[in-house]
C-alpha cells in the first residue's frame, strides 16, 4: 500500500471511477464522503484541500480522507499555524469521516496518520466523524504522544440540551402506512391530520425544486434559516452560514444530490427543506430547513419532514437519516439514536510541530504580513517575516513591504 496527497482537482476527478468503487464497497460510506461532494467543494477551496489517498500496487485505492489546511495567526505566540480540518466540515457537511475497504481498515487509518505526522500543522480537527469508532482511534493512536495530544470532543448547542453527536435515523418500510402504523398513536394521528391538510388544502402546495428555480429555491431557504437563526447566532455567523449552505446547496443541485422542496401557501413561501440523496446506499439524508416564523398555525416544518419520508419511501430509499442533533420532534418521527464522534489531534506547543508551515499559505502569509506593516504592528510584521523566512529561505524582504 502506498499513500497519495492529491492537491488537483483534475487529479480527484482522474480516480472517480476508483472512488466509487470504493464508496460502494465501504458500508460506512455516506453521501458527505462521496466523489460527488469532496470534488464539488474541493472547487471552492482553492490550493487548500489536502484529499489522502490509499493504494494498492497494482492501483485500486483503499481509503480516501478529505482534508483541508487553514491558516491562523497566533496572537500570544506571535506566529502563524496550520490547522488541518475535514474538508466536508469546512464546508457545511454533517458527516465527515475516513473512506476505506473495510478488510484494509487498519492499515489505511495507520498510513494515513503517519503520512499526516510529518505535514506541517499544529491541530488535525477531526469534527462529526461517522462510521465505525475503531477507525478514528486507530488514525490517532499513531501520533507520536510524546509531540501529539489526542482527545475527544463534545458537541453540544441549544444551551446544552441538544447533543448533535447523537444522529437519530429510520429505517423506512415498503410503504407510508406501514411507517406511521410503527409510530405513537399521537404522532400517527397528528402526521395523518398534516398529510391530509396537506392534499386537501388548495392554499398549500410543495414544489420541488428544478434547475430554472435552483436560485429562487436555495435563495427562499436561506433567507427563511436566516431570519429563525440571526437573532441566536448573531448577524455576522449568520450571514456566513446561510451564504455556505446556498453555495454548497447550490452544487448538490447541480450535481444532483439534493432534494429540495418549497412549502407554498397561496403564493408565498412559508418552509423550505434540503436534504441529500444517496443513490448508493439508497439513504435520505436531512440537511437544513427553514419557515416562515409568523406561520404560527401552520406546522410547516414538520409537514415539510413528513414530506420528505412519504417522498423517500415512494422512491425507494431505505434509511431516513435526521443527521445531527437529538431534538425531540425526530424520536416523535421514529428516529433511533446512532452516535459519531469528534477528536482532536494537536501540538503540546501550541504551533505547528516542525516549525514550518505549509506550501499554499505562502499568499496569505505574505499578504498578512503587509497588512502588519500598513497597520504598524511592527513586532508582528517582524516576527511573522522570521517565521515564514524559515520556511521559504528564498524569501525577499522586499516583497513584503
Amino acid at each position: 500500500m502506498h499513500i497519495e496527497i492529491i492537491e488537483t482537482v483534475d487529479r480527484l476527478f482522474e480516480i472517480e471511477l476508483e472512488w466509487d468503487e470504493l464508496y460502494k464497497t465501504d458500508p460506512h460510506a455516506q453521501i458527505y464522503l462521496s466523489c460527488q461532494f469532496i470534488g464539488a467543494v474541493a472547487l471552492r477551496s482553492g490550493r487548500k484541500f489536502r484529499v489522502m489517498t490509499a493504494w494498492t500496487d497494482d492501483q485500486r485505492c483503499l481509503g480516501i480522507l478529505p482534508l483541508v489546511v487553514t491558516t491562523r495567526w497566533s496572537k500570544s505566540n506571535r506566529c502563524f499555524y496550520n490547522v488541518l480540518d475535514m474538508l466536508g466540515h469546512v464546508f457545511d457537511a454533517d458527516y465527515t469521516g475516513i473512506l476505506c475497504d473495510p478488510a484494509f481498515e487498519t492499515e489505511v487509518c495507520l498510513g494515513f496518520a503517519r503520512e499526516i505526522s510529518r505535514m506541517p500543522f499544529a491541530r488535525v480537527v477531526l469534527n462529526y466523524v461517522s462510521g465505525p469508532e475503531t477507525r478514528l482511534k486507530t488514525f490517532t493512536s499513531a501520533f507520536d504522544r510524546a509531540v501529539f495530544t489526542c482527545k475527544n470532543k463534545e458537541h453540544f448547542i441549544n444551551n446544552g440540551q441538544t447533543n448533535n453527536l447523537i444522529c437519530p435515523y429510520i429505517d423506512l418500510p415498503d410503504s407510508f402506512s406501514d411507517y406511521l402504523a410503527g409510530l405513537s398513536a399521537n404522532s400517527r394521528q397528528k402526521l395523518r391530520r398534516l398529510m391530509r391538510q396537506l392534499d386537501s388544502d388548495p392554499s398549500l402546495k410543495i414544489s420541488r425544486s428544478r434547475p430554472e428555480t435552483y436560485a429562487q429555491d436555495v435563495t427562499i431557504l436561506s433567507d427563511l434559516w436566516y431570519s429563525k437563526h440571526v437573532a441566536q447566532k448573531g448577524e455576522q455567523r449568520a450571514t456566513h452560514l446561510a451564504a455556505l449552505f446556498k453555495d454548497v446547496i447550490m452544487l448538490g443541485l447541480a450535481t444532483g444530490i439534493v432534494y429540495l422542496t418549497v412549502l407554498w401557501r397561496r403564493d408565498k413561501p412559508v418552509a423550505a427543506q434540503a436534504n441529500y440523496i444517496d443513490l448508493v446506499k439508497r439513504h435520505s439524508l436531512f440537511h437544513v430547513a427553514g419557515r416562515d416564523q409568523t406561520a404560527r398555525d401552520l406546522s410547516a416544518g414538520l409537514m415539510l419532514q413528513a414530506h420528505a419520508i412519504r417522498w423517500s419511501i415512494a422512491n425507494g430509499l431505505k434509511r431516513y437519516d435526521f443527521t445531527i442533533g437529538d431534538e425531540a420532534y425526530k424520536y416523535s418521527l421514529g428516529g433511533i439514536d446512532r452516535k459519531i464522534t469528534s477528536a482532536e489531534v494537536y501540538a503540546e506547543k501550541g504551533t505547528n510541530w516542525n516549525d514550518r508551515l505549509d506550501d499554499s499559505c505562502r499568499e496569505e502569509v505574505f499578504k498578512v504580513i503587509k497588512k502588519f506593516g500598513k497597520e504598524g504592528r511592527s513586532l508582528d510584521a517582524q516576527a511573522a517575516a522570521k517565521q515564514a523566512s524559515l520556511t521559504w529561505p528564498d524569501l525577499e524582504p522586499d516583497a513584503l513591504r
